[in-house]
This record gives C-alpha cells, structure tokens and sequence, in this order.
C-alpha cells in the first residue's frame, strides 16, 4: 500500500529531526582527549557530562543553543511498521 492515508493495516507517523546546536564551555586548561584526567564525557538532554579518571562528576549546562534548529524541524511521514510503532486502538 502507498498510500500515507493513517488507517489500520496502513498507520502512518511523523518523524521529526532538527539540526539544533548546543555550545558548551569546556572548563578553563581541561583537554577531554587527556585520557590522564578525562575518563570519559558525553551530552546528554542539553548537559555535558564528563567522567574524571579520579572518580569526580562534573555537569555542564549549555551556555549556547540555537532554538530556531528545533522551532521548524524537518519531518517526514512513515509507515509505523518501518518504524516499530504500535496503535492501542489496533490491538
């Protein structure tokens, strides 16, 4: 069937990515590829998380995003099968 016409046996779902940017301000002499000091880091949900190699935490809130990324996002319609979604109602 391909039609995008969302009815049971042909669910239909919109996928929506945006090409947002967050800036985050690495702390003042911190390398993150100093594996002698930065055990691992990552971002996550707009903080940037880095893993010292002596058991500290640090959290970092971004100083930067570009909102507009996220206000207008590129989306597309998909069969829900293609992309492993369910309906209630069809169950």
């Amino acid at each position: 069937m391909n039609s995008t016409k969302n009815v049971k046996g042909n669910r239909q779902i919109v996928v929506a990515w945006s090409s947002t940017e967050q800036v985050f301000k690495i702390p003042d002499g911190l390398d993150l590829e100093d594996e002698t000091d930065v055990k691992n880091w990552c971002v996550k949900w707009g903080t940037l998380y880095i893993g010292y190699v002596n058991g500290e935490e640090e959290k970092i809130e971004f100083d930067w995003e570009d909102e507009y990324g996220c206000k207008y996002p590129d989306v597309e319609i998909k069969d829900a099968d293609e992309m492993n979604v369910e309906y209630e109602e069809d169950n």
